[in-house]
């Protein structure tokens, strides 16, 4: 081989090796961004009062309740809220006032996606290893692919349907395993939107945001969910 071969050669792998650095200077830029809006995101969410939190997650939950994507969706994923969350408790009861299945995830995770289990009454919710109320074990596993609608928490949301969670990255597997035609939606109170938010390959966009006061297009796909 001459020597203009290995010049090119050597110059292919330099570049490889620059690109490489490149991409994991810019996951580590995004890794630390998220730290920090994490923390001022917490802070925020920790100096609304329960009654603030009350109060505009009636909204919020009154706004959702009118989208399209709930309307359309028979199966639906809710959360039950942490401290700042925007609660969930009107859309489960017009969810089983309207028939449809519902259900939420479980604290014993295998591997990185979540378990769901569905339930017909909220007396069947009860506090989990984690504190936070999840379904008895005698509720009905809802496999993932057969969910229509995941109705996601999040510390913070853009504009755009971008999501900052916690940091797990467990929603974000779980929507990667979820079914094509499964859609989801962000419920989140106005301080939690943020103009940018950093992302990754394993950050999961969502259709639509929902707050008090607006409905944010994300993806906005089709809200059809009949099987194709």
């Amino acid at each position: 081989m001459d020597a203009g071969h290995t010049a090119r050669r050597g110059t292919l792998s330099w570049g490889a090796a620059a690109v490489s650095e490149t991409a994991v200077d810019t996951v580590a830029a995004a890794a630390e961004k998220k730290v920090s809006l994490r923390e001022e995101l917490t802070a925020r969410r920790k100096a609304m009062t329960n009654d603030l939190i009350d109060e505009r997650g009636l909204k919020v939950q009154s706004r959702f309740l009118a989208s399209p994507y709930y309307q359309k969706a028979r199966t639906v994923a809710l959360y039950a809220p942490i401290r700042g969350e925007v609660p969930t408790r009107d859309i489960l009861i017009a969810a089983l006032q309207d028939e449809k299945i519902v259900c939420y995830p479980l604290s014993h995770v295998h591997g990185r996606i979540l378990a769901f289990r569905a339930i017909k009454s909220e007396s069947e919710l009860e506090p989990g290893r984690l504190g936070v109320r999840e379904p008895t074990n005698s509720s009905d596993l809802i496999a993932v692919d057969q969910i229509d609608l995941f109705v996601v928490p999040g510390l913070g949301f853009s504009p755009d349907g971008k999501r900052l969670g916690r940091g797990g990255g467990y929603y974000d597997a779980t929507l990667k395993a979820a079914s094509a035609r499964s859609r989801r939606v962000g419920l989140a109170f106005n301080d939690q939107i943020v103009q940018a938010l950093p992302t990754t390959s394993d950050d999961v966009d969502m259709d639509q945001v929902v707050t008090e006061s607006q409905t944010l297009r994300g993806l906005y796909r089709d809200w059809d969910f009949l099987d194709t």
